[in-house]
């Protein structure tokens, strides 16, 4: 006999007393199936208003979500089990409209064709950049023919997360009611949390996601992170799990090369079935390349430029197009494997679907950081293969010189995040607020913004590339902590000072999760002779191949430049390339009003595969096109008695300049006029090298002129109100 419907301040359910479980709805979703449902539990868990609100359901081993319920509940849903066919749900059910995110577009396009493909065209509809046979952006006009189209189906929108706002946009158009009659799914939200440090994008979903009532909302993952956003404690939870968790039987690999184990152990794979593909999964396209080139070296029999495939991101297409045959035909639409040994990145890492059975190999190496994967992402990785894994082999190694962390532990460390971020937010805020009522101060309001967005920045290692820990909300257009780069902050805290500082973490943290594992030896090669022919191999042809893409760019971008200096055109340009060459595209287009646009081309493209070279080469330029009145300029030249050395050039001891000085005076110059004491002693010399020409003599610089660089006068000079800051590149 069914109740009527109940709720608490966030979790809402009903009764029935012929259900086993006694529960007939919870968070809006029905049970469909009286047997499907061993239990429903209301967690002990409070929340700060002293609230109930987390739910365990525990439902038949082996069952799909969509056999237990006919929609996805609103909340924090927890699958706890990869392939459980969430997202299927949602695209299929017919209870509501709904807005489906997802984190790319390979896997929005993915579930747009599959649907499509089910119920006919027309059922669900892609919203995002082209891929494929969707040529170009998609204009307001398709949306409204979708939205007039006369079937029986309800709307079914399958989102880049990138493009969330603009859909929005659109629907508010037509007058819909977005936020009250559509329900919004953000599918593999961790990998949003992972991915938005280099794709800040994406945490702009969010902005959105608290507009929706909360009852049309979920935010969903098999492999659930912790939240640094504050908001998300007033979510509902969901966990859905089965009796037992799905355990995987794992060979962990400790050696000292990962490129060279994962060359024996494709090797092995290949020797013990002719037939079976191998899925290797590597956040290193240098690294598969490298494999690539030992196997064919080695003359692995089954390998050659036909059967080996690599899926990743599209800017790296034309570069794996050097290696492979028909490198667009790696994965059916039926979600089959078109080649023999497959290797992807982490594009690919979260929501694909494969249908093979594959042996997998996931490899991590503290010699590339940005492939650490947890033991939540390989647990997303080993889901890839929806029909399950022939064997699942893991490599990993550790750094010799294990690193020393400031902070006992990672809650320390995102408190730490967390504070410097609420204060440098309500600062920025505060300064905006002031600034808008005093137009007098817009251009000190313009210096704040540009050194605040220097300074909240954070990174875990010196070898990592420093990530904003505010942002400006899309909704609010106020400044925010960035809560999601936090949280890939914290990750990545936890992986380089925690799982990854010995041999026996991993292992152990596996084990806690209940997997069967089987510890290898006799890969770890520190007495053998590593073989780096094939990486030196790979760095000539790779340098080849930029060179050729960096011959091409040349005219783009002078055209670009000379041809009105459009930002759609730019974007274009930019995403296309590499992120090596995009650095190049980045710098030319910061100083191309400056600078003779040929000569800093020409110079851009000598230097901006040396990081310190093109650091040098970009501050010795923004130096030389400051007018001499500039105040950052005018006080370098006077720390220095510039004028007084131009007239007593060939005096001795005129302009010599010893290292302490040096020191001294540019550290002085950047407190000064730009506020930046963080400079190293290694970088000030460097500065010094930028602004003036100099001859040494023992370890005594002597000052000969300015513009070490010989560059042509300015095409204009940097005016007051554009940011240093923004300008010179900081290590």
């Amino acid at each position: 006999m069914e109740e009527k419907a109940k709720s608490l301040k966030k979790a809402c359910y009903e009764l029935d007393t012929d259900y086993p479980s006694l529960f007939s709805m919870v968070n809006g979703a029905r049970f469909i199936k009286k047997d499907g449902v061993e239990l429903v539990t209301l967690d002990m868990v409070k929340d700060h208003d002293g609230e109930y609100s987390d739910w365990t359901i525990t439902i038949e081993q082996g069952q799909k979500i969509g056999e237990v319920m006919d929609r996805i509940p609103f909340g924090v849903l927890n699958k706890t089990i990869t392939g459980l066919g969430a997202t299927t749900l949602e695209i299929t059910n017919q209870e509501r409209d709904s807005i489906i995110v997802v984190p790319t577009k390979s896997l929005a396009y993915g579930k747009y064709k599959s649907a499509n493909n089910h119920f006919g065209d027309g059922y669900a509809f892609y919203f995002g950049s082209p891929i494929k046979e969707i040529r170009s952006a998609v204009k307001p006009a398709q949306v409204k023919n979708y939205l007039d189209s006369n079937n029986q189906w309800k709307k079914k929108f399958l989102v880049v997360a990138d493009s969330l706002p603009r859909l929005i946009e659109i629907l508010d158009s037509y007058n819909i009611d977005v936020y009250n009659s559509y329900f919004l799914m953000v599918d593999e939200i961790d990998t949003m949390q992972a991915d938005s440090a280099y794709r800040p994008r994406l945490e702009y979903v969010m902005d959105y996601y608290f507009k929706f009532n909360q009852k049309f909302r979920s935010a969903v993952s098999a492999t659930l992170n912790d939240f640094s956003n504050p908001k998300m404690e007033y979510e509902s939870k969901i966990v859905t799990r089965w009796r037992e968790n799905p355990r995987r039987n794992i060979d962990l690999i400790y050696t000292n090369y990962v490129d060279d184990t994962a060359v024996k152990i494709i090797t092995q794979k290949l020797s013990e079935n002719t037939d079976a593909k191998i899925l290797i999964a590597y956040n290193s396209l240098d690294g598969i390349l490298n494999i690539l080139e030992l196997l064919k070296k080695r003359n692995v029999d089954g390998v050659n430029n036909s059967n080996c495939g690599i899926l990743c991101s599209e800017r790296n297409n034309d570069k794996v197009k050097e290696y492979i045959e028909d490198a667009d035909n790696v994965i059916s639409e039926d979600a089959n494997l078109q080649k023999r040994i497959v290797f992807m990145t982490c594009a690919y890492f979260a929501g694909i679907d494969i249908q093979d059975r594959c042996h997998l190999i996931t490899i991590t190496s503290h010699l590339q950081p940005f492939t650490y994967l947890s033991t939540q992402r390989m647990e997303q990785i080993a889901g890839r293969c929806r029909n399950g894994n022939l064997s699942e082999t893991i490599i990993y190694d550790i750094p010799q010189n294990i690193p020393k962390s400031h902070f006992r532990d990672k809650e320390k460390y995102k408190n730490s995040l967390l504070s410097r971020a609420d204060v440098y937010a309500e600062f920025m805020n505060s300064t905006m607020r002031v600034v808008e009522n005093n137009p007098e101060l817009k251009e000190l309001g313009k210096f704040i913004d540009s050194f605040v967005d220097y300074s909240a920045k954070s990174k875990v290692t010196n070898a990592d590339y420093p990530i904003k820990i505010i942002r400006k909300s899309a909704v609010e257009k106020c400044f925010v902590p960035s809560y999601f780069n936090i949280d890939a902050l914290v990750e990545k805290w936890h992986l380089a000072y925690s799982l990854y500082t010995d041999r026996q973490n991993l292992y152990q943290e596996l084990l806690s999760q209940g997997h069967e594992i089987r510890q290898l030896d006799g890969y770890c090669m520190r007495r053998e002779k590593h073989d780096s022919s094939a990486i030196i191999d790979i760095k000539a042809r790779n340098k080849e191949y930029r060179a050729e893409r960096v011959r091409e760019l040349r005219p783009l971008l002078l055209n670009w430049s000379q041809g009105g200096r459009n930002e759609m055109e730019y974007q274009k340009i930019y995403k296309s390339q590499d992120k090596q060459i995009q650095n190049l595209c980045h710098e030319f287009k910061k100083l191309s009003p400056y600078i003779d646009n040929e000569i800093l081309f020409d110079g851009l493209a000598e230097k901006y595969e040396n990081r310190k070279e093109l650091r040098n080469y970009v501050n010795a330029a923004v130096f030389h096109a400051m007018s001499s009145d500039n105040a950052f300029k005018a006080d370098v030249l006077a720390k220095f008695d510039y004028h007084t050395i131009q007239n007593h050039l060939r005096e001795r001891n005129i302009g010599s300049v010893r290292k302490m000085e040096k020191l001294s005076k540019i550290k002085d110059v950047f407190r000064i006029q730009l506020r930046k004491t963080d400079l190293s002693n290694d970088v000030i010399p460097e500065f010094f090298s930028c602004f003036f020409k100099t001859s040494r003599s023992g370890s005594v610089d002597k000052i000969l002129g300015l513009n070490p660089l010989d560059l042509p006068a300015p095409l204009q000079y940097i005016t007051s109100d554009v940011s240093l800051l923004d300008l010179f590149i900081f290590p």
